[in-house]
């Protein structure tokens, strides 16, 4: 019985070397696929954020041409502020200041 254990010790001496080296291989095998895992889990989703967060400032600071510019600039004044010139009311004002004279102001003052 001894014997058999001194052959399987001069075998294991024998292979050691290749034994290790295989094992080191394993190892570092293993710790290649758990940190490309871990890299995906951290990776993935920050990458997502950050592409997203990229076309929005790219959004912000997109150039347009001049007539691109020109065209939604009168759709949105005709929509949005074109009932300010024809208002009755401030048009009233804009003529009463327009023919006011000299005259008027100087007797306001004295009162």
């Amino acid at each position: 019985m001894s014997q058999e254990k001194v052959d399987k010790y001069k075998e294991e001496k024998k292979n050691r070397k290749k034994t290790m080296k295989l094992n080191r291989v394993k190892k570092a095998l293993v710790v290649f696929v758990v940190c490309l895992g871990i890299g995906a889990l951290i990776g993935i989703p920050l990458g997502k954020k950050l592409y997203k967060y990229q076309k929005e400032e790219a959004e912000k600071h997109a150039t347009i041409a001049s007539s691109d510019f020109e065209g939604w600039f009168d759709k949105n004044w005709n929509e949005k502020y074109s009932s300010i010139g024809t208002n009755d009311d401030l048009q009233k004002k804009l003529d009463q200041f327009n023919s006011a004279t000299y005259t008027d102001a100087s007797a306001t003052d004295s009162e």
